[in-house]
């Protein structure tokens, strides 16, 4: 990895570059948040040991705040660093230094905090202040953080600087009302006559923040209202008259305002020209708020008479449909939604359409389009005109992907199931059922084919989240009581839907959560590997709001248990161990994120961090008959744990090293079974990342580009190390310290990477047993002039897998080297891919090909 040097970085200090460098240079989401934090407590104490001068804190305020921003877990507490901040704020000799203290209380002082009484004297003699940039700062946090503390004591001067000779001071200041106002409303409505003043201000910065502050005060202060509205349509017509392309912004936000306060009488004929002008200079933004006006006045739209139809506005703007930037197309369909059909479409014999044929054609295409916001306008306009027309476009679309396969039928029924949602509306039953029907059509039972189609997971899941919670909860109801009816097969997407729905909803819906969780183990035996972990882990969730797990239930895991691989074999112990605990089950439940299957994965994978830290969350951990059955051919050796310290972590960056970095290291242990696995845990990402299967050229082509993460031999943490350092008595294996020496040796001599991409001998294949037994079998192979070196599965390169380095001692004078690539799979058995030169290569192959 290379590294941009600090000159060029933008670091605001030496402390702050290598800060960043540990960051970017750790090996794992919990390596930063370990970095994170040991900085934060080390720049805590700092704090608390001696007093810090007023450069040093906001240096140190700085990478604190960076520290927040990075880290993804809980951080220690800053309540002794804020008085810091708050006197930075006030003590500060430079305006770098007073923007620090308040951007730092700005960002960690929760609301209503005891210390904001220590701010209110440090606004107060700022806003006094003859310093426009000590006025801008008060006003800034004063935007930022509002406080009902503080109105007291500025709320007279506040006024005064509505009217200050600096127009930037003036629109601080409007917005310094306006957000103070959600504090105490009287602070606007004690003074609405500022406010109105300030919308003819002859800085539009300023006429566009008192726009704003007027629509507050109309909330607050309802008498105002006309006085307000009258104002601000005044404001509109003499800007469109005389400023209408100086002041464009000016516009835009007096439509917005006036459509906020509840319309006035505009005659639409005006509109028109706005509308036809803004075309012709591509004045995008003021088109959209002039449509968005135009909404709720369709009725002005129809004509008066027969013999007088008016100019649609659509007309104006038909260019963009043909045009061939999105944003223009959007901008159409947009314009196109905010009206109302029968003034444009030609439903009705009084107004003919304004679209030619072929413009209509070209919108239909919109149905197809490859961008989803696209594709969804397009569809609640036409569902707006007829919906027959998308009832006969989803039909013909239907008949069209029923005989596709794979990823095609998956990208030719998104649309569909878009379609599904416009024509719900609100009704959630229906949407479930619809949803149910397309689902059958376009993939088969569970049975015969385990394909899963990710993106009709991600669609149906984001829909009904983002929906209300009533039409959720029917929607998930009317799913899960499908589920009850074992008669009738569910395909694999249609179960991960299902698991996903009832752990979200667990407990909070009528259906019998007993039958739910007696319907989901039922079906879970002819479900595929990743359906079943899905299943499984909402099964888990469910049991959780249960009064107790039925005997059919736990013999129906029990029984899968026996027969499946390591990774369901370990989801269904969890299921019979965790359930059988309340006070644990409970436990995991509230320590979720949230609600949703990921979340709860995430809650799980914690426990078992926290249960055993040396378990790799991504490596399932094998059963204790797999282990005995393991270790019966060495029962004759007495097993013995090393005693010696690993060898201390080194960082290789650009050819240095230095000694402080604890997170990128490199390291080779001889020695084996545990020495492959991940102490790391993965988060719990998308849900169809637990619902995809993986073939074996692709499990073996996922790797690190090599100039992103460097070719280096790393090695696990200390603790982790010393775990993994295991020996067994015999006349074959070295001296523990004599292989600790030479792994070190072999390390620095030369790097995985670039053995595997200097090598042209090429082998790969199958391996009939587990990774440790042919770990095994390789090291016996000839202890006494031949080295080993294992590399951990979490370490570059080709991250997810076990490396193995083989290579002549130094004592033999021979420089032949064979690399090893191992991945292991569900049933104690692995695959492998071989390359190095003779005689070594040949000599691993024939081990591995022996069987």
């Amino acid at each position: 990895m290379s590294f941009v040097p600090f000159i060029s970085s933008g670091a605001s200090s030496r402390l702050h570059y290598v800060l960043v460098r540990k960051v970017e240079s750790a090996l794992s989401p919990e390596s930063v948040d370990d970095i994170i934090s040991a900085e934060m407590r080390s720049i805590v104490e700092k704090f608390t040991e001696a007093k810090v001068s007023l450069k040093v804190c906001e240096e140190y305020l700085k990478i604190l705040l960076y520290c927040i921003t990075v880290s993804t877990v809980s951080l220690p507490a800053l309540d002794s660093v804020l008085p810091h901040a708050i006197n930075l704020a006030e003590a500060g000799s430079s305006i770098s230094e007073k923007r620090m203290g308040y951007l730092f209380c700005a960002e960690v002082m929760p609301t209503g905090h005891e210390l904001q009484l220590m701010l209110v004297n440090t606004l107060r003699k700022d806003l006094a202040s003859q310093n426009l940039a000590n006025i801008s700062l008060a006003l800034n946090h004063l935007i930022q953080c509002p406080s009902e503390d503080v109105i007291p004591a500025i709320q007279s001067r506040l006024r005064d600087l509505l009217v200050h000779n600096s127009p930037q001071i003036r629109r601080r200041a409007l917005l310094a009302v306006k957000a103070l106002s959600t504090c105490d409303s009287d602070l606007l409505s004690g003074s609405p006559h500022h406010i109105i003043e300030r919308i003819w201000d002859s800085d539009e910065s300023v006429c566009n923040a008192a726009l704003v502050t007027a629509s507050k005060l109309c909330e607050v202060y309802t008498p105002i209202l006309t006085e307000v509205r009258d104002a601000v349509n005044a404001l509109f017509r003499e800007t469109w008259a005389k400023h209408h392309d100086t002041r464009r912004s000016v516009l835009i936000r007096s439509l917005d305002t006036l459509r906020t306060m509840g319309h006035v009488e505009f005659d639409v004929p005006l509109l028109n020209k706005l509308i036809r002008r803004a075309a012709r200079q591509n004045d995008f933004a003021l088109i959209r708020s002039a449509f968005l006006y135009l909404a709720p006045l369709h009725a002005e739209l129809l004509p008066a008479s027969s013999s007088s139809v008016p100019v649609s506005p659509v007309a104006y703007v038909r260019s963009f449909l043909t045009s061939r930037e999105p944003n223009q197309q959007y901008l159409f369909l947009t314009c196109l939604e905010c009206l109302e059909p029968q003034t444009w479409a030609g439903t009705t014999p009084e107004i003919p359409a304004v679209l030619e044929q072929r413009e209509v054609e070209h919108i239909m295409k919109f149905l197809d389009h490859h961008d989803s916001v696209l594709r969804k306008k397009t569809i609640v306009i036409l569902n707006r005109v007829d919906p027959n027309i998308l009832s006969s476009y989803y039909e013909a679309a239907l008949q069209n992907i029923l005989n596709r396969l794979g990823d095609e039928k998956v990208k030719l029924a998104l649309p569909l199931f878009e379609v599904l949602e416009v024509q719900a509306g609100m009704d959630g039953e229906r949407y479930a059922r619809d949803v149910l029907t397309l689902l059958r059509q376009i993939e088969a039972p569970s049975s015969t084919d385990g394909h899963i189609f990710e993106d009709v997971i991600d669609i149906i899941l984001s829909f009904v989240r983002q929906s209300s919670s009533e039409f959720m909860k029917s929607t998930s109801n009317c799913l899960l009581t499908s589920l009850l009816d074992t008669k009738v097969q569910l395909g694999s997407t249609t179960m991960v839907i299902m698991a996903a729905l009832a752990c979200e909803n667990s407990g909070q819906l009528s259906v019998s959560w007993i039958r739910i969780l007696e319907a989901l183990s039922f079906r879970i035996a002819f479900c595929p590997i990743p359906v079943q972990d899905a299943c499984l882990l909402s099964m888990l969730r469910i049991a959780a709001d249960c009064s107790e797990v039925s005997p059919q239930v736990l013999a129906t895991v029990s029984k899968l248990k026996e027969v499946s691989g390591r990774h369901i074999k370990r989801r269904c112990e969890q299921f019979i161990q965790i359930s059988s605990d309340n006070k644990l089950h409970h436990q995991i439940v509230h320590t979720a994120r949230s609600s949703t299957l990921p979340d709860f994965l995430e809650a799980l994978q914690n426990y078992q961090t926290k249960k055993n830290p040396y378990s790799s969350a991504s490596s399932s951990p094998r059963s204790p008959q797999s282990r005995s059955r393991e270790s019966e051919p060495l029962s004759a050796s007495k097993l013995r744990y090393s005693a010696y310290d690993a060898p201390v972590p080194t960082l290789r960056l650009q050819g240095r090293t230095s000694s402080n970095s604890n997170y990128d290291t490199e390291s080779s242990t001889l020695g084996f079974p545990r020495g492959f696995t991940s102490t790391g845990v993965s988060n719990g990402g998308e849900l169809t990342l637990m619902a995809s299967t993986t073939e074996f050229e692709s499990e073996m082509a996922a790797t690190i580009n090599s100039d992103e993460l460097p070719n280096t031999i790393s090695k696990p943490d200390d603790a982790t190390t010393r775990n993994d350092l295991i020996a067994f008595d015999s006349p074959f294996v070295p001296d523990p310290s004599e292989s600790s020496q030479m792994s070190g040796s072999l390390a620095s001599e030369m790097s995985f990477g670039d053995v595997w991409e200097g090598s042209n001998a090429e082998a790969r294949g199958w391996y009939g047993k587990s990774i440790d037994q042919l770990l095994r079998r390789i090291q016996i192979m000839d202890p006494s002039n031949v080295d080993l070196c294992v590399i951990d599965t979490s370490l570059s390169p080709f991250l997810g897998e076990s490396k193995v380095m083989v290579r002549f001692k130094a004592h033999t004078s021979m420089t032949s080297c064979a690399v090893l690539r191992l991945k292991e799979s569900e049933e104690e058995s692995c695959l492998w891919k071989l390359r190095g030169d003779l005689p070594l290569y040949a000599m691993v192959k024939n081990i591995l090909t022996e069987d």
